[in-house]
């Protein structure tokens, strides 16, 4: 195990043999426990680590560091038991073993490890001259090893190249990370959480702030995320940071890191001149790179990664393009980056570095020229078929689940610019056309412009119609123009559409079909938006029996969004234990997806599964799951997309349950306005959205403005909504209790008796809101004398 001391580790490195053959008190302890001395291999700040041979039950060598501070008997002595067995539990690829434990006669602490004859990781990589790609890659494993220990409850907190040993084997370059003799568990001995302050172990020049400091403060895994930090700057520029000690000179660092150019050390500082020569060094790093770097060395640690694999994902994300965490979220980071991604080669040519609009534009040209070359028949339907490929795939990509919170606008742009192409250049060509107006259809309805969306859907249902070689194409428009029905809340309609298509297609197609089973499965939201539960549930059961065990793309989704389905009509049964059973499995499922519509159903349920929270009242269970649903969509969706909005209603709703109103008013009032402007007032969501913001305003005392709200809502509701007897129920409590707190009881009186009815109908007298309505209507009876 090779040692290599830095300007500031305290380290000495010593002869193999000389010294421990002149030194006394060395060959005193010629041998501990099992394992004779061979060899001084190098003394530090904690004690010393020798070369030693393991004598019994098997020889072999190991590298065994004799702690100098002694563990003591009582809370000290059971630490250190706790703390050897944890260290020996340790099995990682990346780590050097720790193979026994002990201490010596006089209570000092030694661990017997893995003896590893490599090169620390700095020196492996200057001597291999690594390009900077490959030094990523063999620190992502050096992250990975660190976050294998964490899990295990222990923290190095002495993290450095000299602590990192890299050889190859096999061709494959080995970390293994050594010297676990200073790190300390986090698990008391009572198995709790154990808050451990800062012994000042560890290397001056890598150590972060919380652990140089003098008070006391409470390190985490966080501080090993720090000196994470400082060993990869020094991979990548062969400089280092600022020390941890210095927070002010770090922070400025940091800024300058990140945003080159700005607040950069004042020149009056001694530690100026290294630090800009740090900050030149790195000034040739990628920018992406930059940030990962300036978020990892965040004096802060709650600005740091939250844990080493955090820091090992967005290194991954860097290397294969995506989104990086670490860069801030702006519309045109993620647009360069969806456009980086989804960059397609064209004839001879590629897409990288032009326009989507140029591309589409050229793409639909293309498209139109080999249209016309029929004297070159087979050659030319292969290129148009390849072609009308592209753009079909090119616009099918603008999809929240490939853009990643791409600027909206921007692709709304692009859909404009291709569909008034399209219908101009190809109305002689209406086959390719029909695909290309679906497409279209498809992608602004799953960024939510339902309206523009339904255009597009009839333009395609009218191409299809009456050709037979375009019947595929012709069902699935149909089966979206239903879909699209139920989002909009005209969920009759589309339920008669649904029924259609499915009796148009019985026999045509074979009963696990993903175009029948889709169609099934949509026709079993149509029915539980409806409120007739069991037909909802008997069809989604179907759905989901048919399409289990389907590993293709388009059975999985159909399968996950069913499986919202039948967890909603539980829901809404007020079947919480199933809604929670379903909900679960579909989390843990989708876990395992490597697609990127994972995401999307894993939000959704998420969201979803806030809501059954909601209606059990366990309304600071529901918090935490919106607060994550809602920022992971804003970064998949973007700003203002209508499940976002939803999960932020929601949001207001946990938040005012617990009896926060201020907090959830801008919540109620943001989302509101989000979906006047998505769907109109008529919608379901509108209409929930402003009951919402009803009861937030008379929990605010402002009554006046509560019954005007709630009286909105019940007028829409009413016109909208009229077959939903717990939605009718629903909205008279919120208007009979907002016209009850303003003292016009006569009018509360006949409200509430009329929710107690509809919601003991539809929800039984053991609901809550049965409940809450009975106690209301006997305050509307006192407050009448009657």
């Amino acid at each position: 195990m090779t040692h290599r001391p830095s300007d500031d580790d305290a380290t000495q490195v010593e002869s193999a043999g000389d010294e421990f053959e002149r030194n006394e008190a060395a060959r005193e302890l010629s041998r501990v426990g099992p394992y004779r001395l061979i060899s001084l291999l190098g003394r530090g700040g904690m004690g010393a680590v020798y070369l030693a041979e393991q004598l019994e039950p098997v020889r072999r060598k190991v590298a065994l560091k004799l702690v100098r501070q002694q563990t003591g008997k009582g809370v000290a002595g059971a630490l250190f038991e706790v703390e050897r067995q944890m260290l020996a539990q340790m099995r990682h690829p990346y780590i050097a073993q720790v193979y026994d434990a002990g201490t010596t006669g006089e209570g000092r602490p030694w661990f017997a490890m893995e003896w590893v004859p490599g090169k620390p990781i700095d020196a492996f990589c200057q001597h291999r001259e690594l390009e900077r790609v490959e030094r990523v890659r063999l620190f992502m494993r050096v992250c990975q090893g660190v976050q294998h220990a964490h899990h295990r409850g222990i923290i190095h907190r002495d993290l450095k190249p000299a602590n990192v040993l890299v050889s190859e084997i096999d061709g494959e370059y080995l970390p293994k990370i050594i010297d676990f003799g200073v790190a300390t568990s986090v698990i008391d001995e009572e198995g709790g959480s154990r808050n451990i302050s800062s012994d000042r172990a560890g290397t001056i020049g890598y150590m972060s702030p919380e652990q140089n400091a003098e008070d006391g403060m409470a390190i985490d895994t966080r501080t090993d995320v720090f000196s994470l930090g400082v060993m990869l700057f020094e991979l990548l520029t062969r400089h280092r940071p600022p020390a941890g000690r210095d927070s002010e000179t770090l922070e400025s660092f940091c800024q300058s890191l990140s945003s080159p150019g700005r607040s950069r050390p004042a020149g009056g500082n001694p530690t100026a001149q290294p630090v800009e020569e740090a900050l030149a060094s790195a000034s040739s790093l990628d920018y992406e790179l930059r940030w990962i770097l300036a978020r990892a060395l965040a004096p802060d640690r709650d600005d740091r990664y939250e844990s080493a694999a955090a820091l090992a994902r967005d290194l991954e994300c860097f290397l294969n393009g995506d989104v990086v965490r670490a860069v801030p979220p702006t519309r045109r980071y993620h647009w360069r980056k969806f456009l980086w991604k989804h960059r397609v080669p064209v004839t001879a040519g590629s897409l990288v570095g032009v326009s989507l609009v140029i591309g589409l534009a050229v793409s639909l040209w293309l498209l139109i020229q080999v249209q016309y070359e029929r004297d070159r028949a087979q050659e030319q339907a292969e290129r148009a078929e390849q072609t009308s490929g592209f753009v079909t795939r090119m616009l099918g990509s603008i999809n929240p689940d490939y853009a990643d919170g791409a600027d909206t606008a921007l692709m709304r742009r692009v859909l404009d610019d291709a569909a008034e192409r399209a219908t101009s250049e190809l109305a002689d060509r209406p086959a390719i056309l029909a695909e290309i107006e679906h497409t279209i259809g498809r992608a602004y309805f799953l960024i939510g412009e339902h309206d523009t969306s339904g255009s597009h859907f009839q333009t395609a249902r009218e191409l299809t119609a009456s050709d037979p070689d375009l019947r595929n194409l012709h069902v699935d428009v149909l089966r979206h123009i239903a879909e699209l029905h139920g989002r909009r809340g005209d969920f009759e309609e589309g339920l008669a559409k649904i029924d259609g298509l499915l009796a148009s297609i019985e026999g045509e197609l074979p009963a696990d079909h993903p175009q029948v089973l889709d169609s099934q499965a949509i026709r079993a939201y149509l029915l539980q938006m409806l409120g007739d539960y069991e037909a909802a549930e008997e069809q989604a059961m179907q759905v989901i029996a048919s399409s289990a065990g389907d590993e293709s793309s388009d059975m999985r989704n159909i399968h996950y969004e069913t499986m919202r389905t039948l967890a909603q009509i539980h829901s809404d049964q007020m079947n919480f234990d199933q809604a929670h059973e379903v909900y679960e499995a579909l989390l843990q499922s989708v876990e395992d997806w490597d697609d990127p519509a994972a995401r999307r159903h894993r939000l959704a349920a998420l969201s979803d599964h806030a809501v059954v929270y909601l209606r059990e009242q366990q309304y600071a269970e529901a918090e935490p799951l919106l607060r994550e649903a809602i920022e992971a969509q804003r970064e998949l969706y973007g700003e203002g997309h209508p499940l976002t909005s939803q999960a932020i209603n929601n949001l207001g709703g946990s938040l005012r349950q617990q009896g926060r109103p201020e907090e959830a008013l801008p919540h109620y009032q943001y989302s509101l306005e989000l979906f006047r402007e998505h769907f109109g007032q008529e919608h379901p969501q509108t209409i929930f959205a402003t009951y919402n913001l009803g009861n937030c305003h008379r929990d605010l005392g402002q009554y006046e403005e509560a019954v005007e709200l709630h009286r909105q809502a019940l007028a829409l509701g009413e016109e909208h909504l009229s077959q939903n007897r717990h939605v009718q129920g629903m909205l008279r409590l919120g208007l009979g209790r907002s016209e009850l707190a303003r003292e016009n009881a006569e009018a509360a009186k006949q409200l509430l008796l009329e929710a107690h009815e509809m919601l003991l109908d539809t929800a039984g007298e053991s609901y809550h809101r049965t409940i809450e309505a009975a106690e209301y209507l006997d305050k509307a009876r006192a407050a009448l004398g009657s």
